[in-house]
């Protein structure tokens, strides 16, 4: 879905929001949905918003070094409340979900499988509040898989009923949309708003990009995961090895499961990449800007996505993209940005193949990859299209 970013004059709407999130930045370890919902809040109160975020100080094994008062991050009220047991157990946030609840008038809730976000859910309903669910990809197969699928599934019997009265659930592409409706049903309201990215000024990537040292990278933005894909990479760069192409593979981002690192740096001895095969950890900000522009090409080889934050922001950073089928980026071959291919490691290799040969063809492409998402996923249209959202999920919630 894309928004009208030329919207302007007075705040898009009066209503007060209320984010409810088991974690919220600076708990960065957690990905592209505490990225992605910082940067929505945000825009929300640049729009004049009246937007809260209550969430917990959960931070992996660790906690954020915050009080639980209020608090503003970014320009937005925030009140991250102490978690007691791992992974995001607050018992404060029972009373004071339904006390912001009733504040508010639409609760926009992110995540399902967390004791938070329905506990949220509960509050609102008791309040009588509109209620806007972003699962942000729980609900597809491959996360469903993950850990004790039949969990999963009592968690939501269980909770059946206050998601079926959910006014509207958001999600990020056309396919997220297809796996909500498949496992709530065809009946669930659901609305496609992407993610948006936070987008240096184009000059700047420019020169950022002139000024990335020369080489054959290929990146991988993201945890460290089973779901990723990241196997299927390292064995494509193998391909490409064998080719006579003298590649790179930079993997960056926090570890969310050590096992599997070992596992990769396993693979990647086995087939002599080990000097080859380079993890960054997480990066920020200008170091995260730096590794975008550095790399050839960037991929994501995920075997299942709802949306890919990194694909919009490499993008952003004039980096092409090659991503597998598991995740929602067809509009890569449309516009021209990048590959979207079967995720077996052949197929990466020959999608990849093409930039690491063609240094223009990578500019060309990563050029387009800019303008699409200039005219589609800045932050401003999208917290616009957003608040359409909020408007419309209160008017359900009063006719029902």
């Amino acid at each position: 879905m894309s928004a009208d970013s030329s919207r302007a004059g007075s705040p898009p709407t009066r209503l007060r929001v209320l984010h409810a999130t088991p974690s919220f930045a600076p708990a960065y370890r957690y990905g592209g949905p505490v990225r992605s919902v910082e940067g929505l809040v945000v825009e929300l109160g640049r729009l004049g918003v009246d937007v809260r975020v209550l969430t917990t100080d959960s931070h992996g094994h660790e906690r954020l070094d915050v009080t639980s008062e209020w608090q503003t991050w970014r320009g937005v009220p925030v009140r991250y409340l102490r978690r007691r047991a791992m992974p995001d157990l607050a018992p404060a946030y029972a009373l004071e979900s339904y006390r912001e609840a009733r504040r508010a008038d639409v609760v926009h809730i992110l995540s399902i499988f967390s004791a938070p976000s329905m506990v949220a859910l509960v509050a609102a309903e008791l309040a009588h509040r509109a209620v806007v669910l972003s699962p942000r990809g729980m609900l597809e197969p491959a996360a469903l898989a993950i850990a004790s699928a039949r969990t999963k599934r009592a968690w939501i019997t269980a909770f059946g009923p206050f998601l079926r009265r959910t006014a509207i659930f958001h999600a990020t592409s056309a396919e997220e949309a297809l796996s909500i409706r498949r496992v709530l049903g065809d009946a669930v309201q659901v609305r496609v708003v992407p993610n948006g990215t936070d987008l240096e000024p184009r000059a700047d990537a420019e020169a950022r990009k002139r000024r990335a040292a020369p080489g054959l990278v290929i990146g991988a933005l993201g945890r460290i995961h089973p779901i990723k894909g990241l196997d299927r990479l390292i064995e494509a760069a193998a391909i490409l090895r064998d080719r006579g192409l003298d590649v790179e593979i930079a993997l960056a981002g926090p570890t969310a499961d050590a096992a599997h690192k070992a596992e990769l740096e396993r693979l990647a001895e086995s087939l002599s990449l080990t000097d080859r095969l380079h993890f960054q950890g997480e990066l920020h900000g200008e170091a995260k800007l730096d590794f975008l522009a550095g790399c050839r090409v960037l991929a994501l080889p995920s075997h299942s996505e709802n949306f890919g934050n990194v694909v919009v922001e490499a993008l952003a950073s004039l980096t092409p993209v090659v991503a597998a089928r598991g995740t929602p980026w067809s509009e890569l071959e449309k516009a021209g940005a990048g590959r979207w291919i079967a995720g077996t490691p052949a197929a990466l290799a020959d999608a990849i193949e093409p930039y690491l040969k063609d240094e223009e063809l990578a500019a060309s492409a990563g050029a387009r990859g800019r303008a699409l998402v200039e005219q589609r996923y800045d932050w401003p249209s999208v917290a616009w299209t957003m608040c359409d959202v909020y408007e419309e999920a209160v008017r359900l919630h009063r006719s029902r």
